[in-house]
This record gives C-alpha cells, sequence and structure tokens, in this order.
C-alpha cells in the first residue's frame, strides 16, 4: 500500500504495523530477535499441558491438522487451560478449565503467576542461568546492573509493590487461588506449551501481554523443547518468498507511518507530533519530517473494515483528493475509492502459494481461467504505471510493454527464477521446477518435529539478540535514550509490566458504557474476506454475544435487536444470550462489511465503528481496549449487501 503525500522529498508515504499481530511481532524481536518463534504445530502432540490464552483453535489455527495433534496430546493425557472471556468452542471440546478473565488485563494476570512462581522458587533456575538475559538481578548485563531485573519488577523491590496473586485478582477478576493454581500447574508440567495468541495483543499496551507469556516461557524453561512452546507470534519456518523484483523502484517512499493512525493524520495536518502517527525514523535530512497526505492507493485491503475508528476514517477519506483502490471484489473501502482497478484472483494467475506461518510445503498454483473481465493481476498493474512513470523495464526488467496484454511467459520466468536460483539454493529443494509443476506439491521431509529453539538450547547456538540469549531485559529498548527518534515515539519499559489501559471494566468510564467488546475472528470468514458471500451469511450471520445477567438486566433475549454504541459509533445487530460469556463483557465478531444508513449508523455490525485508534506505543492495534453500551433498538440489523442471513439465534433459539 502506499500513499500518495505532498512532499518536496518525495511523493510517496507508506504505512507500517500489521493489524492481526503488531504487539506480538514486537515483542518476538524484543525478545527472541525473530519471529520465527513458533512450533510446527505436530509439537502439541507432546505437551502435558497446554494453555489456551486467548486462543481458540476452533476458530483460528495457523498450521495444518493443529486439531489432530492436540486430540493426540489429549489422548496421550494431556490436560488443557483456556484464559479467555468466553467458554469458546475449544474450551468445550477439549474439556478444558475455563478461567474468565477482564480483558486487557491479561498481563497483569501474568505477573501475578510470576510472583507464586518466584515467591514459591519454582523457576528453572539452570535454564534462567544458562540462557536468559535479564530475569534477576544474576542474569542482568554488565552496563544495566544498576536497573530493575523482571524479577525485581515482580517482586516490588523498587516500587514497593509485589505482584502477587492478590495484587492481580481486583485487576483480572480472576480468584488469586486460581492464578496459584495455574502458576503450579505451568511450572511444575514439563513440557507445558503456552501458547499465547494474538488476540489479547490487540490491546492497549498489547505488546506488554506477549512479553510478560515469553517471560513465563522462558522461566520455567520451556522453550526449545519438544511439547513446550516459544509461541508468540508463532512462525515456525522461513520459506523464500519475493519471485518478482525487487529494486530501488520497487518501494518508492518518503515516510512510513502507523497503519491506523493515517485518518489521524490527515485530519490533523500539521499541527501533530512525530509519535502520534509513528512516523518512522530517517537517516537523512527528512527525519521526523511529517508528511501531507492528500491521496491514498490500497492495494488488496479493506481499510474501512479492519482498521480502527472507521467514523474517523470516513472523515479523512473525504479530505482526499484522490482514492484508488485494487481489488478482485468491490469491498467497503472500494465505494469510496475514485478509482476501481479490478484485480485477477488467484484462479486467473501463474502463482506458487507458500504457507503464511506453519508447514513445509510449497504448492504450484496454475492459472486455471483466463482473467474475467478487463482484470489484471497486481503486478500488471503495477509495471504499467511504472512504464507511464518513465521507469517501466527497470521496475519489470524481464518485460516489454506487452506484458500489460500477455503476462505468461513473464510470470513462468520469474516463478522458474525464483525456484532454482532461491527455492533449490537456498532450502536444498532437489525437485527441479517442471517436475515441481507436474507434482503440484513439493512437503519437506523432516526427521523430527520442528521445534523453535531447538538448536539453541541443545547446542549452544546463540539467539538471534544482542546479548545472544532470550532477552526479557531488552538491550534494544533498554539503550534507547530519544524516544521521539523511534518509530514508537513513547517510551517502552526494557522489562515486561503491567500497564493500566485508557480502557476497561476498571475504568470510571464503565458508568457511562458498561461493557468491554471484545472482535475476535470468526469462523465463518477470513477476516471480511468472504462476508459477500451470500450462503456463508446464511449459515452464520453477526450478532453481539451477552452474559444472561446481563442481558436480564436490561430486558433482552436472544433474538432481540441491539445498538450497540458509544460517543465513536453505533452498530445494530441482534443479541446471543448464553452463560458462556463472562459478566460485562460483550463478543462481536470482526469484519463485517459496513452498511451504514442515512444517519450515520451501521446497520451490519462491524464493530469498527466502535474501537479506538489510539496508539499503544509498539504499535499493537487497540481492537479489544473497547467500552461500550448496549440497549434494545426498533432499527432493523441490515446482515450486509443482501438480506438474506440468519442469525444463529434466529435459527437455534437457545434463550435462556
Amino acid at each position: 500500500m502506499l500513499e500518495i503525500a505532498s512532499s518536496s522529498a518525495s511523493p510517496w508515504t507508506n504505512s507500517w504495523s500489521v493489524p492481526s499481530y503488531q504487539g506480538t511481532t514486537f515483542s518476538s524481536r524484543m525478545t527472541f530477535g525473530t519471529i520465527e518463534d513458533g512450533n510446527e504445530d505436530d509439537a502439541f502432540a507432546h505437551s502435558k499441558l497446554i494453555i489456551m490464552w486467548g486462543w481458540n483453535p476452533a476458530y483460528t489455527f495457523h498450521g495444518g491438522n493443529t486439531f489432530y495433534y492436540m486430540r493426540l496430546a489429549k489422548q496421550r493425557g494431556c490436560k488443557f487451560v483456556v484464559v479467555d472471556p468466553q467458554y469458546t468452542d475449544s474450551a468445550a471440546v477439549y474439556d478444558a478449565w475455563w478461567i474468565p478473565i477482564k480483558p486487557n488485563t491479561d498481563a497483569a494476570m501474568m505477573a501475578g503467576m510470576a510472583h507464586y512462581i518466584f515467591a514459591n522458587n519454582l523457576q528453572d533456575q539452570k535454564f534462567i542461568d544458562k540462557f536468559v538475559q535479564g530475569m534477576d538481578k544474576g542474569t542482568m548485563p554488565d552496563w544495566a546492573k544498576d536497573r530493575d531485573s523482571f524479577k525485581d519488577y515482580i517482586l516490588g523491590t523498587s516500587d514497593g509493590i509485589p505482584k502477587t496473586p492478590e495484587w492481580a485478582e481486583p485487576i483480572c477478576g480472576v480468584k488469586a487461588a486460581d492464578i496459584k493454581k495455574l502458576a503450579e500447574m505451568y511450572a511444575k508440567t514439563k513440557p507445558a506449551a503456552l501458547k499465547a495468541s494474538w488476540a489479547p495483543g490487540r490491546n492497549a499496551y498489547g505488546e506488554q501481554y506477549s512479553r510478560m507469556a515469553a517471560a513465563l516461557q522462558a522461566m520455567t524453561g520451556n522453550i526449545g523443547i519438544l511439547g513446550g512452546s516459544s509461541e508468540g507470534v508463532g512462525k515456525a519456518y522461513h520459506n523464500e518468498a519475493i519471485a518478482y523484483p525487487y529494486d530501488e523502484n520497487a518501494n518508492i517512499w518518503f515516510a512510513s507511518i502507523k497503519s491506523d493512525r493515517w485518518a489521524h493524520l490527515v485530519l490533523n495536518y500539521p499541527n501533530l507530533r512525530r509519535e502520534e502517527v509513528g512516523v518512522w525514523p530517517r537517516n537523512d535530512n527528512t527525519d521526523g519530517q511529517i508528511p501531507n497526505v492528500k491521496g491514498i492507493f490500497w492495494q488488496g485491503s479493506d481499510w474501512f473494515n479492519q482498521l480502527t475508528n472507521i467514523n474517523k476514517e470516513i472523515q479523512a477519506v473525504k479530505k482526499l483528493e484522490l482514492v484508488v483502490c485494487m481489488d478482485s471484489t468491490i469491498t467497503p473501502s472500494g465505494i469510496w475509492a475514485d478509482v476501481l482497478f479490478p484485480i485477477a484472483t488467484h484462479f486467473e494467475r501463474h502463482d506458487v502459494a507458500i504457507p503464511w506461518y506453519k508447514g513445509h510445503y510449497y504448492i504450484h498454483r496454475p492459472k486455471v481461467i483466463e482473467p474475467m473481465g478487463e482484470s489484471k493481476t497486481d503486478f500488471q498493474v503495477f509495471t504499467e504505471l511504472a512504464y507511464r512513470l518513465g521507469f517501466g523495464q527497470k521496475y519489470n526488467p524481464r518485460s516489454t510493454r506487452d506484458y500489460f496484454k500477455d503476462n505468461t511467459e513473464t510470470d513462468e520466468a520469474y516463478l522458474q527464477a525464483w525456484w532454482e536460483g532461491k527455492v533449490m539454493e537456498h532450502q536444498k529443494v532437489t525437485m527441479p521446477w517442471e517436475t515441481f509443476k507436474k507434482h503440484g506439491v513439493y512437503k519437506f521431509k523432516l526427521d523430527k518435529a520442528h521445534v523453535a529453539f531447538r538448536a539453541q538450547i541443545e547446542t549452544g547456538q546463540p539467539f538471534n539478540t544482542a546479548s545472544g540469549k532470550i532477552e526479557i531485559f531488552s538491550t534494544t529498548l533498554g539503550q534507547i535514550t530519544d524516544w521521539t527518534k523511534t518509530q514508537y515515539g513513547y517510551p517502552i519499559p526494557a522489562i515486561p509490566k503491567w500497564i493500566e489501559p485508557w480502557e476497561s471494566l476498571n475504568s470510571p468510564k464503565t458508568k457511562e458504557y458498561p461493557f468491554h467488546l471484545v472482535s475476535p475472528h470468526p469462523r465463518w470468514r477470513t477476516h471480511s474476506i468472504f462476508n459477500n458471500i451470500g450462503w456463508l451469511r446464511e449459515t452464520y450471520e453477526q450478532e453481539v454475544t451477552m452474559n444472561a445477567s446481563d442481558a436480564a438486566k436490561l430486558g433482552i433475549k436472544t433474538g432481540d435487536t441491539v445498538e450497540v454504541f458509544n460517543a465513536r459509533g453505533r452498530t445494530v445487530v441482534p443479541a446471543y444470550v448464553t452463560e458462556r460469556c463472562m459478566p460485562g463483557v460483550a463478543v462481536l465478531h470482526e469484519g463485517a462489511w459496513m452498511d451504514l444508513d442515512k444517519d450515520g449508523v451501521d446497520r451490519a455490525g462491524n464493530p469498527d465503528f466502535l474501537t479506538l485508534d489510539e496508539p499503544s506505543p509498539a504499535g499493537a492495534f487497540a481492537y479489544n481496549t473497547v467500552l461500550c453500551n448496549i440497549k434494545k433498538t426498533n432499527l432493523e440489523h441490515r446482515p450486509g449487501w443482501d438480506r438474506l442471513a440468519t442469525a444463529r439465534s434466529a435459527v437455534f433459539r437457545r434463550d435462556l
């Protein structure tokens, strides 16, 4: 994605930060020096305890056959725990101990667990001494001996506040006895997998949750062993990506801004500070310069459905001079575009599929139909634009101007060169390109389950950090002296800490907005992808899940149409009343295609009309840091783009 900006230096601005896991990637890089911190899912089969912290694999998973391996673990006696505001289908399937927790308080509960482990000397001290930096005074680097270690913080050595389970209980809503029980289970069970998923990191200071989880994994010695887990991001394997050219013309940019702050930038330019938009630092005289964005170029992204504070985005887009959207369908973002480029689907182009996060394989993906209508591939469009800007041949050296009309031979040449020059050379693959095309799939044969950091733990290979160790005290963060010269803008502690979010069930704001809204992934679409497919919406439509006691107070029953609202926006959905959600929490799945009425009320149930675009220092998107209220309404729910959808509440009528 490129945003068109006004600047004497260059006309381009791009964005950084990934909505799903920005806080988690930050944590992984600070702690392990890489985002390849995950095992292949077959490693789960060897776990004796699996803690699904904010993870609902019945709805979201990254690897293949996840359920098979977890079922094997259960058959072998593995115990399961779910820490989540709602009792998920995963909790039911694995007969898990459900620990309901107030949203956005996970780091506090983890700190309480850490205190219990330290206080009872349950930590794996040998592992800590050998592999960890900053867990305690004995593992602090020489240059930071006068700084707090993680243990100092947890025991309250400097601030006078021991992070006991009793301290954590009123913050997170989990009984101190349960915090102690889970801490003891985790510390005394080996191997144990604490699967710290992404959802709790989509919060204010969400990066602290991910870093706190890594600290627990390290202090119990469950990293780099079969059946353990170091998962933050969870990427298990680096495939060879980028078959097409990548040179000085592949990414022309002036500045980088945080993705969910583009609207704030447009609406407030030039009266804002660097830290408000996360301007990326540069080593030239334009460092810190705020771009004046006047147009936006969306490529394969639906920001109006997937970024925070939609009403603010709508205000911003009205100020722009040009909006271009490239996509294979007209999304809600596309409706606001001045120019639409129809993009070919993967059925209409020659390509190779690689696993996103897990799986040791490559899949050949041939073109099965000719592009429909006037659609072209992304690379065809970019090449044609490059030619019109005067550097087409340099941008796409294998092409001529005819590439826009016929891309078949050129794409084949790029893919074959990539396969032979990168995949075969770097990954030691022996299968020739033509054989790969014929077979359709290449799968690596592993002699044992892939375990992240096995080499570091078993052979002493250093971690890819400054110290060569797992950095609970981050060298990078600990040595920053001027935060205004970073893309973060705001100080980030060198050790994991609990930091009070700006909205939570512990906030005085609950007097007006008593519900904490979370927006997990649905099972029936991928983010907002497939929401325009009618038969999927017939199977399941948007609804807000709420606790039975909360619903009774408001006179709400399953199937009633309600309005979910706060100062930022309003959306209309059916209600689903259940005991499978803790009191004070409302659940509204992300990704529904918005449908605005004349008064600016979303009738389709998109939660991002309520979310806040406030920046979390390390880049985490605060999708789940949302307070709201709920009331019955006479407004009609419009399921999105047609009226065929049927909510679960209307089908099953599981009224309480």
